[in-house]
């Protein structure tokens, strides 16, 4: 919830809400970003499954007191952890503009 308020706080939504002359653009816009969201979500399912799969093979592969496996698993497992944390603040962000959407013009 502070992560929400952060970037609520960094970006105006108020702001970044269109003014719309129709009903049918609203509906575009909004359902234009809900189908972005699932497109994120399923991205973080993808990204939490590959996680989930990487450290299977690490308990199977690597050294328990390191070494070479176990370094190449560690950076495969920091990149897959960065992108699932963009992509969850990307997916955040979109919420907060449908949320926004929904209390304006609902």
């Amino acid at each position: 919830m502070v992560k929400l308020k952060k970037i609520l706080n960094e970006i105006r939504i108020e702001e970044a809400l269109p003014k719309f002359t129709s009903l049918y653009k609203a509906f575009d816009y909004i359902q234009g970003l809900r189908g972005q969201s699932m497109d994120l979500e399923q991205t973080m399912r993808s990204t939490l499954a590959d996680i989930q799969d990487l450290q299977r093979d690490m308990e199977q592969e690597a050294e328990p007191e390191g070494g070479p496996i176990a370094d190449k698993y560690a950076r495969e497992m920091e990149y897959l952890k960065r992108q699932y944390n963009k992509t969850k603040a990307e997916f955040e962000k979109i919420m907060a503009e449908i949320d926004e959407f929904d209390q304006k013009y609902i």
